[in-house]
């Protein structure tokens, strides 16, 4: 579809204003200007840093939720995934009376199951201060494979002091994974945990790029003079349109209205600006009615022609070494004729 604006752009495009030709070599359809490029490009890694954005954090969501799943099923910390040979770390607490190390007491369940508990000291609880043992527990390397359990308490005290503990063996890391209660762990072989916390960082970062590539696509936009349409409504014959970058001295003045593809619409009247939003009143002319990501052209200058004014840190850099290189070669010529 061919660009229907004209090859020159005013410096306000209100009434019948056409302002002052630039030169013919000089004049470039908006569309087609390095500027309006440049804030193309901006908005498109702007829209997909914010897609991949998106994605990444949901999945570390539903990571996580599948995680604190498994875990919920499984009895949270009372339940132990082992390797025959290994060991693991449990604590519980002691009861109210001081206890001995020779009163500690361990039951595997069954009786004969490949168990065994080793005791390495009395602490005080981190939270509320109260006597707990700790110690670890051993899987004996001819263990099977299977489910097994573990009771740990003081003798004498009560029954709800023993902390039983639900120790799942499996004869190598693969089946391990395979009898995992969470999926991801089961078909990945990944701690969800650990893979919630990677997609969240992943997430967040990117994140944050998308809101400084979205600053940048703003500063862009006022650069060329336009402001992006965020809603349209029927209002009678006309359609009530609303755009950022709102000003209320212009207000009264007409401008131009332009799709997505910068193809003219037609001629919006400007109402005024409240909180940053303007308000205007678009005439329908025949070429379609703006919608949500349409433009207005506050025109602000005679072209759209030149230097592009934002374009990145290193930009003036490149070019000067760029123009170096170029007036180099150009002298390296002169001087082998």
């Amino acid at each position: 579809m061919q660009t229907q604006q004209p090859q020159t752009y005013p410096n306000s495009a209100a009434g019948d204003h056409a302002g002052e030709q630039p030169q013919a070599q000089d004049s470039l359809p908006l569309a087609q200007s390095p500027e309006w490029l440049l804030y193309s490009s901006a908005r498109n890694r702007q829209r997909l840093t914010g897609i991949l954005a998106a994605v990444l954090l949901i999945l570390a969501f539903a990571v996580l939720a599948d995680g604190l799943l498994s875990r919920m099923r499984g009895g949270g910390s009372y339940r132990l995934e082992m390797l025959p040979g290994s060991s693991a770390p449990i604590s519980g607490p002691m009861g109210s009376a001081p206890a001995l190390e020779s009163e500690m007491r361990a039951f595997p369940i069954p009786v004969d199951a490949p168990l065994s508990f080793e005791f390495q000291g009395f602490f005080t609880s981190y939270w509320f201060g109260t006597g707990m043992w700790r110690g670890l527990v051993h899987v004996s390397e001819t263990a099977a494979t299977g489910t097994y359990a573990l009771a740990v308490g003081v003798e004498g005290q009560p029954s709800s002091t023993f902390q039983t503990y639900t120790i799942s063996v499996a004869a190598s890391s693969r089946e391990q994974d395979r009898a995992s209660l969470s999926l991801v762990r089961r078909y990945t072989g990944f701690n969800p945990f650990y893979l919630a916390a990677i997609f969240g960082a992943l997430g967040l970062g990117t994140g944050i790029s998308g809101f400084f590539l979205g600053r940048r696509q703003n500063r862009l936009l006022q650069d060329l003079g336009l402001a992006e349409i965020v809603r349209a409504m029927p209002e009678g014959k006309f359609v009530r349109v609303y755009a950022v970058q709102g000003k209320r001295e212009v207000t009264g003045t007409s401008f131009v209205a332009y799709d997505r593809e910068m193809n003219r619409l037609g001629k919006v009247i400007y109402d005024g600006e409240k909180n940053g939003i303007a308000s205007c009143l678009f005439v329908p002319a025949g070429h379609g009615n703006p919608a949500s990501g349409s433009f207005i052209a506050f025109w602000e200058r005679a072209d759209f022609v030149g230097t592009p004014m934002r374009r990145g840190l290193f930009s003036p850099l490149i070019e000067k070494g760029m123009e170096k290189v170029k007036g180099s070669d150009r002298d390296n010529g002169e001087n082998a004729r």
